[in-house]
């Protein structure tokens, strides 16, 4: 697959504010919501879409969350997306 197409698939299924949340430029992103609206989907999304575009290198992404099911989870859609080599860990883990 495409790099572009990639990209694009990324894209495909989020709504205006996550879709803005994701190809912001760099930059730190603030993602306020609540439980069940697709935090993590946009934050996934957004690293996965920044790797397959080249502005950033999987392996040199560290995502950090408040437990250890929540980084696996984030692990696996990111490789879902293609997109594997992040790190992510708990607070804890990552210290």
């Amino acid at each position: 697959m495409a790099v572009g197409s990639a990209a694009e698939r990324v894209l495909a299924g989020l709504d205006p504010e996550q879709r803005a949340a994701v190809v912001a430029p760099a930059g730190p992103v603030c993602v306020l919501a609540g439980a069940g609206t697709g935090k993590t989907r946009t934050i996934t999304h957004r690293i996965a879409y920044r790797a397959l575009t080249g502005e950033i290198a999987a392996r040199h992404v560290l995502a950090v969350t408040f437990t250890t099911r929540a980084a696996a989870e984030m692990r696996s859609r990111l490789a879902a997306l293609g997109v594997d080599g992040v790190v992510a860990r708990t607070f804890h883990a990552a210290a």
